[in-house]
């Protein structure tokens, strides 16, 4: 009787062991909203997804969901950084999180997986609208296997719709068809595997760049602007080689450099923008650059200036704005400008809306016969709003954008009239530029914008260095500016960019000039890079739309 006792005993005191094992061999995940980027109507994918992937990645003794009360302590993840606060505030072995692109009858998912030790996987997809779910459950199989290590669930995966190569694979984007659509490999892939190439690293931070033929010689210069000197480049052999450099005067402050052939000798001038901080004005310049040598058309000029095409012909226009020493622009408007004899005067007019300046304003052709043109202007607070040509507001970005480090002190002393200056002034951060764009030759215009990525920039609002950044293609899709394709992220702080041939091979570029981040403690250790990724339109069908993968 007592061996009976003893043995159950020992089974009993087993078993208690052994559930306690399985119960500890339980792992929790999170499945926190999705970020969608579509028209208004497909909103309901931001909890509709997450609910779904949950319920699918379920496996009983496991791996298991946390609990509601614990997911509503993460709250919304964009980075690594916030997934790390996520795994902490829910207690989850894992947090998942992505973002979903809407675009006419296809979607694309973009699924990031993160555990407590630091490690990330990635998943994305290409899809039918119809076919979500299907695809959902090609995602979560392919997690399942590769992430959980849960066996027999590749087939799923392998068999979720395959994406054509995209038009670069640099950029992040999706396709509407199975056919090979390419702008560039490194859009997609990181890495540098032929279809990127990079200046060698120049011992100077920099303001601006631009690229044009600016010495009349048929081919392309690039320029690069510092806080202190204007440098001209040809591109050879994958370096940039010095054509010539140009001091800026003594006490101004560089603002931005364009480019416009003025006197139609095909070489265009160099439009360089200055401001004097002592006066509180802007004080800019026209240099021409023919024969490699320098010379001064426009000086000391009292208007901040800018490059744009206007509406209705989008031919580039000259356009200035005089200064005002206690709100910076003058509220006398932005006008188009004329060069006569070695100064500059006003002309015609604009006709903007409230709160546009010179330098935060580009227009974005219409569609003919679907949409008309409109007018996308960089806020103060550095969202994009969106007129349409009577000057009714349409639209404004909740996320941010340009990124420009470039800030003019803003000299309100009034109450009630701006921010407080009290502590520390205030800075007018000068707008990167925004390119209107139509690389698909389908007449659909889209609108290329700078956004940089900064923990740091998100809690002190004159935090200006970047350690990343993205260029984005930014389309109209009837109701706000989605996204069309991105950059992957782009180490450094982005000063600048440009649609050229840099290097005059007869491929259009897209090139990128930035600022390394040697850190936090380092800034004055930055240097310039100028990077080119290839945009190879030939392969470019004009009926395949690209947007995000």
């Amino acid at each position: 009787m007592h061996l009976i006792f003893r043995t159950a005993f020992v089974l009993c005191t087993m078993l208690v062991f052994a559930a306690q094992a399985l119960a500890a061999d339980v792992r929790s995940y999170a499945v926190l909203p999705f970020k969608v980027n579509g028209s208004s109507g497909f909103t309901y994918l931001e909890k509709a997804i997450p609910s779904m992937l949950t319920s699918r990645l379920y496996w009983q003794g496991h791996f298991q969901p946390v609990s509601d009360a614990a997911l509503a302590k993460a709250g919304r993840v964009s980075d690594a950084a916030g997934a790390a606060k996520a795994l902490a505030s829910t207690g989850a072995d894992y947090v998942i999180w992505g973002d979903v692109t809407v675009m006419g009858n296809d979607a694309s998912l973009d699924v990031l997986v993160r555990d407590k030790a630091g490690k990330e996987w990635r998943k994305g997809t290409q899809t039918p609208v119809n076919d979500l779910i299907a695809a959902l459950q090609g995602l979560s199989d392919a997690i399942n296997a590769e992430v959980f290590g849960r066996g027999g669930m590749g087939k799923s995966a392998a068999s979720a719709p395959v994406a054509a190569a995209p038009f670069n694979p640099n950029l992040v984007q999706k396709e509407a068809t199975q056919r090979q659509v390419y702008l560039n490999p490194q859009f997609r892939y990181q890495g540098s595997d032929g279809t990127r190439y990079r200046s060698q690293t120049l011992p100077y931070a920099s303001v601006g760049m631009l690229v044009a033929d600016v010495n009349g010689d048929g081919k392309n210069e690039v320029v690069v602007l510092s806080e202190k000197r204007l440098y001209v480049y040809q591109w050879q052999s994958e370096r940039l080689m010095p054509l010539g450099e140009y001091a800026i005067p003594t006490r101004m402050m560089p603002l931005t450099i364009r480019s416009i052939d003025l006197d139609r000798d095909r070489a265009d001038e160099i439009v360089l923008t200055a401001y004097e901080e002592e006066y509180t004005q802007p004080y800019s310049y026209i240099l021409s650059f023919k024969g490699n040598n320098f010379r001064e058309l426009v000086t000391r000029a009292p208007y901040y200036l800018n490059v744009v095409r206007t509406a209705p012909d989008f031919t580039p226009v000259l356009v200035g704005q005089k200064g005002d020493p206690s709100r910076i622009f003058s509220r006398g408007g932005v006008y188009e400008m004329l060069k006569q004899g070695d100064t500059l005067v006003q002309s015609k007019k604009l006709d903007l809306p409230e709160g546009v300046n010179v330098m935060n304003f580009a227009w974005l052709p219409g569609t003919e016969g679907k949409e008309t043109d409109k007018l996308v202007v960089l806020t103060d607070e550095e969202r994009l709003r969106v007129f349409s040509p009577q000057g009714s507001q349409l639209n404004q970005t909740d996320e941010k954008f340009s990124g420009s480090a470039i800030g003019i002190a803003e000299q309100t002393h009034m109450p009630g009239m701006g921010k407080s200056n009290v502590l520390i002034p205030s800075q007018y951060f000068v707008p990167l530029r925004m390119i209107p764009m139509d690389l698909e030759r389908d007449g659909t215009w889209e609108l290329l914008v700078n956004k940089p990525i900064s923990v740091s920039a998100q809690f002190f609002e004159n935090y200006r260095f970047f350690p990343e950044g993205e260029v984005q293609s930014l389309y109209w899709d009837g109701v706000g500016l989605s996204l069309q394709w991105k950059t992957r992220r782009i180490k450094g702080s982005v000063v600048d960019f440009a649609l050229s041939d840099p290097n005059n091979d007869g491929v259009q570029d897209l090139v990128v000039c930035l600022n390394t981040h040697p850190g936090a403690l380092g800034l004055q250790n930055r240097k310039t890079v100028v990077v080119a990724y290839p945009l190879d339109l030939s392969q470019m069908d004009p009926k395949t739309a690209p947007s995000l993968e």
